[in-house]
């Protein structure tokens, strides 16, 4: 049976590591934005990106409000990204093109 004191301590722990994440994963989130020319903390790019956590422990990222022209210019570039991933040459083991009726260039232990 745990007592209050390690009750509270082991909500404070879940508390921090989810922030800790939460922290990572909005600074990755602002190193990728900063890659497509949006500026976090300029309020006509991204006002506010801050990482968060419930008292549980929960991680989450909070984005704050996003001018529209910024919120477009995301959405071009996760459709442009999911393109791109359809398009691509399905891969198996080793890279190989495994699409039906590709027959590759070289295959191991063929002559």
């Amino acid at each position: 049976m745990t007592t209050d004191i390690e009750a509270a301590a082991q909500q404070a722990d879940a508390f921090l590591a989810g922030k800790k994440k939460a922290d990572d994963t909005a600074f990755m989130l602002g190193r990728v934005l900063a890659e497509m020319g949006i500026r976090v903390g300029d309020r006509d790019s991204w006002a506010q990106l801050t990482g968060r956590a419930s008292l549980s422990g929960e991680p989450y990222v909070y984005l704050g409000t996003v001018p529209l022209a910024t919120a477009r210019k995301l959405i071009d570039a996760l459709i442009h990204a999911e393109s791109a991933k359809r398009s691509a040459p399905v891969q198996g083991e080793f890279d190989r093109d495994v699409r039906p009726g590709v027959r590759p260039a070289y295959q191991e232990g063929s002559s």
